[in-house]
């Protein structure tokens, strides 16, 4: 199935990476596969790995070829590397914003030869401050660019409902007959609530005051324009608060000038328990008063990830971004008649 998933992911792109070389990561689980895209669509890889909590550099290359094994082809020229050389880092054409590589900054930048690019597997919105140096780019001409996962031969965002719904039964929840309150002042809150209203008793929404009209209004109950909300009594027995906010890295809830006060909810809701798809907190400190779900998420990290629910999105989202790779490097925004790459420089 992986095989298939795989192949399909590159002919629905029309992926070429011939004669290109790509500095990606070699990872476990479902991240195993962006360095087999890539060689598939042609390209020379050199795939760093190391050890991780995850998984050992020995676990790493076992299961890599395990992988290479099921399309029986010893022509893919995948590198497994554990140390990132200046001479490997200068050949890349394409270096991808991957977990090992992370942080993309001066000391690993300034090997790199002019005409490289970076192409996030993410949107350009969802950008971690610490994953790239920006303005190094910016002053040395490394085209940098998101990836649009919105486009309707990508499609990672309608995975959402699926991830939130892995959360849920996660905590120990099901979603049949019972309440359940979003939280969100981005572009997932409606995707999320398209998926999982028709499948809980009852679903309360606070978003931006913008984003209203994506949603079905018969089909939740509208209960503030972010970060304005008051809770209806009806809702003091729901299950668990669905949280999902950004910048990554910015506190929207806590006990002191935060806009969501601890004491409103704890007040509202008998029981609390935050689901966390994305958002920072102070973990010790809201540990005391609300439950939270994971109790402990890496900061700048998102609660659940698509690898949480299989191989799919993940191949998904790392060819699209390998393919964004692709548009950089001949200058182009647009697939399909869509735009697939979301630069961060304006194109000349």
């Amino acid at each position: 199935m992986v095989k298939s998933k795989i192949l399909g992911a590159i002919k629905r792109l029309n992926l070429n990476l011939q004669g290109k070389v790509v500095l990606t990561e070699a990872a476990t689980g479902p991240y195993s596969v962006t360095a087999i895209i890539a060689a598939l669509a042609g390209a020379k890889v050199f795939a760093y790995t190391k050890e991780t909590k995850y998984g050992s550099v020995n676990q790493v290359r076992r299961e890599l070829k395990g992988l290479v094994d099921q399309f029986g082809d010893n022509r893919l020229d995948i590198n497994i590397i554990d140390e990132l050389t200046p001479q490997i880092i200068f050949r890349a054409d394409i270096i991808t914003n991957s977990g090992h590589l992370r942080p993309l900054n001066e000391d690993l930048l300034s090997h790199a030869k002019p005409g490289v690019v970076i192409p996030l597997m993410y949107e350009t919105w969802e950008l971690r401050p610490d994953d790239v140096d920006v303005k190094f780019c910016s002053r040395n001409s490394i085209s940098l660019a998101g990836t649009n996962e919105r486009h309707s031969d990508v499609g990672i965002f309608d995975y959402l409902p699926e991830m939130v719904i892995k959360l849920i039964h996660d905590s120990g929840l099901s979603l049949l007959n019972n309440k359940f309150i979003l939280i969100c002042n981005n572009d997932f809150g409606a995707y999320i609530s398209r998926g999982i209203s028709g499948l809980c008793e009852k679903l309360a929404v606070c978003d931006l005051k913008g984003n209203k009209s994506k949603y079905d209004l018969t089909a939740i109950d509208w209960i503030g324009d972010f970060p304005k909300m008051k809770i209806p009594n009806d809702y003091r027995d729901c299950a668990g608060i669905i949280w999902a906010t950004f910048p990554l890295l910015e506190e929207w809830i806590g006990t002191s000038n935060e806009p969501f006060q601890v004491k409103d909810i704890i007040s509202a809701i008998d029981s609390p328990l935050i689901l966390r798809v994305v958002g920072q907190m102070n973990e010790t400190r809201l540990n005391e008063f609300i439950h939270l779900f994971p109790r402990h998420v890496d900061s700048g990290h998102m609660g659940v990830l698509p690898s949480a629910i299989g191989h799919d999105p993940i191949i998904r989202l790392q060819a699209a971004g390998l393919k964004v790779g692709e548009l950089q490097l001949e200058g182009e925004q647009y697939f399909n008649e869509q735009i697939l790459a979301e630069y961060f420089q304006t194109i000349s």
